[in-house]
């Protein structure tokens, strides 16, 4: 078995009810410093002439044109000075990367994104892991501060020149998951968490061309094959997603989030006895998921076995007790198994988790019709419902029933003549009060 990589912290996470597994992003913001702009001013006052952000860039890439090899370093500050005098420490770190570029051929600026960044022709990323590892241990002694570093080089992959300071900057990023001082070479890991980055920022393009990138470095990393099949998934690229949520199992067969995946995508496609199979083995690896138990419970309301539902609605409802899809899907087993005060119960928690939930204020309204409530709350559930979903005819034909009962017989035809527009038959209802309303207009 093919087992996870290991590197910063994961979460298991839920988009459109796909699993997967993401870098835990609040924890990089949190270690992220962010350094006062004075900082800055501090080093072009030591240093006037250093370039910086674009300018350093294209001059880097120009110096480097005729190198077939080279490295790249980017550096961020560990901590920020807590008063303006200490400023002079990072103007020292400036200053010891200049003669660290002085003894090594290098060239060094100021980078957007509050790094300095740093070019080395002929080294590799080995090269530069030693030389970065013999920098921050030069700092701490000279000058008690850290610095965390990214690492790349030059050729990798098919990334082109002016790529390789950018993958310094994602290998800084996964670097700083471990913390002040630390140094981290550009590889698959520093892509995922890359790819997860864009991807929580709904850039779905981007976070597939990152996961593909790792996986060019890493074509066993697990967790990025699924993350990969989740992006095809959420675009509806099925036949993507299938192929890799199934190379997730081949790696790993014990990897719930993708048996699970997988069973959504037939879901999707309308093979549900094939997805409750697989919805059933995810569960037997990892019995705490409210997306799986959540699942199974729908399907086998869908097919007609509310008592194998309730278990797992009911466990689903545990787990999240905050999600009101959940609720009403509860309220809607409850039903039909004939236990209407439990069904009531549960569409009202439906409704306080989410006030818009249109076919729980339908269904409230007539099971409050069913229990011989005040006429007017029930019409006023169902006409609510159908405000917030007006191209419903379930929805439609509830309410023309009940201004039916009421003898709104107007109100009633209308509701009754939308329904049947919509697909859901009301001609015998629409027959019925026309025959009413011509027999009252007669005075019959």
């Amino acid at each position: 078995m093919t087992k996870q990589k290991p590197g910063p912290a994961q979460r298991r996470d839920s988009t459109r009810h796909f699993l997967y597994s993401k870098t835990d992003t609040q924890d990089l913001i949190s270690k992220k410093i962010s350094p006062r702009e004075s900082i800055w001013k501090a080093v072009k006052r030591r240093f006037p002439d250093a370039l910086s952000g674009e300018s350093f860039i294209d001059y880097a890439m120009d110096w480097l044109m005729a190198k077939e090899m080279f490295g790249a370093m980017t550096f961020r500050m560990d901590g920020l000075p807590e008063k303006d005098k200490q400023l002079t420490k990072y103007a020292e770190i400036a200053a010891s990367l200049d003669a660290l570029c002085g003894k090594e051929n290098g060239l060094w600026g100021i980078l957007e994104d509050s790094m300095l960044g740093g070019c080395f022709p002929e080294k590799d990323e080995f090269d530069c892991y030693r030389l970065a590892r013999s920098f921050q241990q030069f700092l701490r002694k000279q000058t008690k501060t850290t610095v965390t570093i990214g690492i790349a080089a030059f050729p990798t992959l098919s990334y082109k020149k002016n790529d390789i300071l950018d993958n310094a900057r994602k290998a800084l990023e996964h670097a700083v998951f471990f913390g002040p001082n630390s140094a981290q070479i550009f590889d698959a890991i520093s892509l995922n968490i890359s790819g997860d980055q864009l991807y929580e920022k709904g850039d779905i393009n981007g976070a597939i061309e990152e996961f593909k990138q790792a996986l060019l470095l890493d074509p066993s990393y697990v967790n990025v094959h699924n993350s990969l099949g989740v992006c095809y998934g959420v675009k509806s690229e099925f036949k993507k997603a299938i192929k890799e949520f199934k190379t997730t199992i081949a790696l790993d067969s014990k990897e719930y989030m993708a048996i699970y995946n997988l069973g959504l995508i037939n879901m999707l496609s309308g093979h549900k006895d094939k997805a409750l199979s697989l919805f059933t083995k995810a569960n037997s690896l990892a019995e705490d998921v409210f997306e799986i138990r959540f699942q199974i419970g729908k399907l086998y309301l869908e097919n007609g076995a509310p008592e194998k539902a309730q278990k797992f609605l009911e466990q689903a409802s545990d787990l999240n007790p905050t999600a009101g899809a959940v609720f009403r899907y509860l309220g809607e087993c409850y039903g039909a198994m004939g236990r209407t005060e439990a069904a009531v119960a549960a569409y009202k928690k439906a409704i306080k988790h989410n006030p818009s939930d249109a076919a729980s204020l339908s269904a409230l309204g007539c099971l409050f019709d069913q229990q011989g409530e005040n006429p007017e709350i029930a019409t006023m559930f169902c006409r609510e419902s159908v405000g917030l979903s007006p191209e419903n005819g379930l929805f439609r034909h509830r309410l023309g029933q009940l201004y039916l009962k009421q003898n709104q017989l107007k109100k009633a035809l209308s509701e009754f003549k939308h329904a049947d527009r919509l697909g859901h038959d009301a001609s015998e209802y629409i027959k019925k009060i026309k025959r009413q309303i011509k027999s009252r207009a007669s005075g019959l």
